[in-house]
């Protein structure tokens, strides 16, 4: 019977990856072409004040870049923090993180330099799961508020300044059938008035009243993936990008309408993994600009780079090239320069992003997670093992490596929650334990 279950998984598995392998040599050949290359995801004030950074692009400042260089960092204070695997955020002088207790989900929000309690607010959760009961998404601070969203649909806001509740809505009542499988994910995207976030299906993404959490639109119906949203500015107007839990697409963010849709539909629903997004100007020519968009999704997958450019006023998106070399279970990849670098499964893996071609791969990480650093990678480990490693054209060099969580590692041996580098410290969680880690030349705990 063992060698039968084993057998069906390596036919899914056959199956799942054959048919991953495809190159438009037109556009593979414009995007050799392209020069300025550059970000375009419409930055958050703060340090570090929703998922992924300022940009949602998993890049860490310049002055936090500089001092990770100058060496390991030190532990300045460890907390018991509750069950989740939610990234903390960092805003207006607090660390602001989503955790689970017993019968409950809060929003916490902790002294930086003591890891001291400064509010905390709390709601009923029910939710259960073989992999953590704990909150998966990031939360947002916006302005005087924090924005968050529970393993179970429990979309809430509270005051950033006390933790008093503001609004709270449940995207069970109304919006989604059910949480995914593996519980909501998507961390909440602030734009003007707005809060957006994955209710699945039959709503698909909404938009609810960033005063009020009264609904303002919905979009599209699609079950709800593990991703979240982007709002990036292109060809001088702003749009949402979006990967569901079947399709990669570009909406408008004051109605929800359509721009333009990519298929990615995807065992289990398992799109994980934010996309990441920028533009390109033709080298030679009329200098016309491009926008690209990556997206990496696990369980054999991989990995597309669509190339979207305007016809008559409307987006319209084509491949470039999909391939299974870049296979994001969880963790988000990044760009730095001409490669995106990221998590293939268990292996840290470098594409040539204009081509999708491998540089290298490396191992000692299993299903880790990683920012990037300046010209360096912030990564961190299952297994618990924070370091800094500098990748070239053929391989990635490592400038130091500690233990994150302790020579014991993580709770359960598990560390996969993506580090928050930012304000001088490095902010690392299990499932159970927040630590902050001081990096050199930050101001000094008392």
């Amino acid at each position: 019977m063992g060698f039968l279950l084993m057998a069906a998984i390596g036919l899914m598995g056959f199956f799942l990856t054959r048919n991953r392998e495809f190159t438009n040599e037109a556009m593979v050949r414009q995007a050799l072409g392209a020069a300025a290359v550059q970000q375009l995801g419409e930055e958050l004030a703060g340090e570090w004040p929703q998922w992924r950074g300022p940009r949602r692009d998993g890049q860490v400042d310049a002055e936090t870049a500089a001092r990770l260089v100058l060496g390991q960092p030190g532990q300045r204070w460890e907390i018991t923090l509750g069950e989740g695997y939610a990234s903390p955020v960092i805003a207006a002088g607090k660390v602001i993180a989503l955790a689970r207790a017993p019968g409950e989900e809060f929003l916490v929000a902790l002294d930086p330099l003591a890891g001291s309690e400064l509010w905390r607010h709390s709601w009923p959760c029910t939710y259960q799961n073989d992999f953590g009961k704990g909150p998966r998404a990031s939360p947002t601070v916006a302005g005087d508020r924090v924005f968050a969203l529970g393993a179970d649909g429990k979309l809430v806001a509270v005051r950033l300044g006390d933790g008093q509740p503001v609004w709270q809505v449940d995207l069970l009542q109304g919006w989604g059938e059910g949480p995914p499988r593996w519980g909501f994910a998507g961390s909440p995207l602030v734009y003007a008035d707005l809060v957006v976030v994955q209710a699945g299906s039959p709503a698909g993404i909404v938009a609810f009243d960033r005063a009020t959490g009264v609904e303002r639109w919905r979009s599209g119906g699609d079950p709800a993936g593990y991703s979240s949203a982007l709002l990036v500015r292109a060809a001088g107007g702003l749009q949402l990008v979006c990967l569901s839990g079947a399709r990669l697409m570009g909406l408008k963010p004051d109605t929800g309408e359509l721009l333009w849709e990519q298929p990615w539909a995807t065992h289990f629903e398992v799109n994980a993994a934010t996309p990441l997004v920028w533009s390109a100007t033709e080298e030679k020519g009329d200098k016309k600009e491009s926008l690209y968009v990556f997206i990496s999704s696990g369980y054999g997958h991989g990995g597309c780079l669509v190339g979207l450019s305007q016809r008559d006023g409307r987006w319209v998106p084509a491949v470039v090239y999909s391939n299974t070399r870049l296979r994001s279970h969880f963790g988000s990849p990044v760009r730095l320069g001409e490669m995106i670098c990221g998590f293939d499964e268990q292996m840290v893996t470098a594409l040539d992003w204009r081509t999708g071609e491998a540089r290298w791969k490396k191992r000692g990480y299993k299903k880790g997670s990683l920012q990037a650093a300046g010209d360096n990678l912030l990564l961190l480990s299952e297994e618990g093992e924070l370091s800094l490693a500098k990748p070239g054209e053929n391989d990635l060099v490592e400038l130091w490596r500690m233990p994150g969580f302790g020579e014991a590692g993580p709770r359960n041996k598990k560390a996969w929650t993506v580090p928050v580098a930012a304000a001088g410290i490095v902010l690392l969680r299990d499932e159970e334990r927040l630590i902050c880690l001081e990096l050199a030349g930050a101001p000094k705990a008392k």
